[in-house]
């Protein structure tokens, strides 16, 4: 099994192999379709599937699920060649939402993932509800939105080394800073 460092890894490379694509989007997505890089995402995703079921380090678990549950969101928030998220395999997507749904019921989360939950809920919440439901997704996020994300504005420079998750946040939360 890969550690976390590794798939960061993993994912910066395919990352700068798909920022490289340029032109239209139709261009950029043949660029990507032929580059092979489409195929690396769901092999990433399941790594880190893989890590939250079977890992038995609580905060590698925890970081492997916050890391699993942002490509899922984000392959249906952006198109694939932006993100480099092609199609993630639905039943992966479903036994990820239901280990969600278990760590919370059980504890195993913490206000980092509260608040980009509420962020993701905010901003485009289907594939909590599709591929979910999350039955507990509502009461854990509580009465946050995606506007308390940026309290954490000071803390962008906690998500360098966290794989597009880190990219994403690193960059919401910077451009939040006044």
């Amino acid at each position: 099994m890969l550690s976390l460092a590794a798939l960061a890894n993993w994912e910066a490379a395919v990352l700068a192999s798909i920022r490289g694509a340029t032109g239209t989007p139709e261009e950029r997505d043949a660029q990507i379709t032929r580059s092979g890089m489409y195929a690396e995402y769901p092999a990433i995703f399941n790594t880190y599937l893989e890590l939250v079921t079977l890992g038995d380090d609580p905060a590698a678990v925890l970081e492997a699920l916050k890391r699993a549950v942002f490509l899922a969101w984000y392959s249906f928030k952006e198109p694939s060649f932006d993100s480099g998220i092609a199609e993630l395999p639905e039943s992966a997507v479903r036994d990820l939402m239901d280990a969600l749904d278990r760590a919370i019921a059980g504890g195993r989360t913490d206000g980092e993932l509260q608040w980009m939950l509420a962020w993701y809920a905010d901003q485009f919440g289907y594939v909590f509800e599709h591929f979910g439901p999350v039955r507990r997704l509502e009461g854990f996020i509580g009465g946050l939105s995606a506007n308390d994300a940026y309290d954490h504005r000071g803390e962008a420079g906690q998500f360098v080394g966290r794989g597009q998750l880190g990219a994403y946040w690193k960059a919401v939360l910077e451009a939040g800073e006044r």
